[in-house]
This record gives C-alpha cells, sequence and structure tokens, in this order.
C-alpha cells in the first residue's frame, strides 16, 4: 500500500466508497434491541454489503476493501454496536476478499449470484459462530441469523446487479485466482 502512488481522484473515490458505505450501513431495518448478558445488543439488517461489492469493482483491492470496512466499521460505532465491530473487521474484510478475488469472472448473471451468493454465504456463516462466541444467547443468536439471512438475501441480488452492471474501474488491483492446470 503506498499512500504517494494515489491520485486525488483516488482519493475522492475512496472518500464516497466510505461515506457510502457508512449511509449504507446506518440505514437499518432493526429487530429491536434485546437486553442480554452484554446489555442491550440490536439485531437488524442494513445494505451495508451492497457498499462492499460496489467499493471493490470501483477501488479493487486493497482500497475497496478497506473503504468499505471503515465505512461498516464508522457505522457500527455511530449506531452503537459495539459488540459487531471486531466481527465486521475480520468477516466483511474476508467477504470483500472474496469478492475482488471473483468479481472479475462475472461475465453473466449465474456467475454473477453465485459469487454474490457466495460472499453473502460467508457473512451469514462466519457471524452466526461469531455470535454464538461472542453472545452466547441462543434466542438472541436466532434473531441475528433471521436478520443476516434477510441482509444476506436482499444483498446477494443488488450485489448481483452491481457486479453484472458496474465495470471493475481498477482490473491491475483485482485479485488472480489460479486454478492448477491438470
Amino acid at each position: 500500500m503506498d499512500f504517494k502512488s494515489i491520485d486525488k481522484r483516488q482519493w475522492i473515490t475512496i472518500f464516497i466508497c466510505v461515506v457510502g458505505t457508512f449511509i449504507l450501513s446506518i440505514i437499518r431495518f432493526d429487530a429491536g434491541g434485546t437486553t442480554s448478558a452484554l446489555g442491550d445488543i440490536n439485531a437488524y439488517a442494513s445494505l451495508e454489503d451492497a457498499g462492499i461489492f460496489a467499493s471493490v469493482m470501483a477501488l479493487g483491492a486493497p482500497w475497496g476493501i478497506l473503504a468499505s470496512v471503515l465505512g461498516i466499521v464508522l457505522g457500527a460505532i455511530v449506531m452503537g454496536s459495539k459488540y459487531f465491530i471486531i466481527g465486521d473487521l475480520l468477516i466483511k474484510s474476508l467477504m470483500g476478499l472474496f469478492i475482488a478475488a471473483f468479481a472479475a469472472k462475472c461475465d453473466n448473471w449465474k456467475r454473477s449470484f453465485v459469487v454474490a451468493g457466495m460472499a453473502e454465504a460467508i457473512m451469514i456463516v462466519l457471524f452466526f459462530v461469531y455470535d454464538l462466541l461472542i453472545i452466547r444467547e441462543f434466542k438472541l443468536v436466532g434473531t441475528t441469523l433471521l436478520m443476516q439471512f434477510i441482509q444476506g438475501v436482499i444483498c446477494t441480488v443488488l450485489g448481483a446487479a452491481v457486479l453484472r452492471y458496474m465495470p471493475v474501474m481498477q482490473p491491475d488491483r483485482m485479485l488472480e485466482i489460479r486454478r492448477p492446470v491438470d
């Protein structure tokens, strides 16, 4: 990551991606606060994952991943979701890496939906494990799982549209997945 090689236009794009993902992360469908041993925890669904897709398509790796995750973490801080910040850092970064690795291969709707669906599956499965480890209350984990599933379905559709219609702006900054030659 060389900060000196970033031009003014790219800094503006990074800023737009951070702010856009932040806005998508604070627009939430909230299932209501639930009191647990940790205090009040809000289970919610948002459109923040669509910001990951768009940021990675606009900036590639690592800047698209960093910009979107920063926006999501800022949204978690502002909205008081302190227990999800570490999960957001880890899980949303993995989603961004996955998208950066496979976005350039999305040349039809089927591949776009497969990549978007798998990225959202990463989010659902890993947040389920994270919630079990952190929250440890099955009723609340079930509520958060339901909200993450709703978010995953909606963001799969939005992510597939982004992958299908938004061109890769920085093709040289996308990750290259190589398969062994038989």
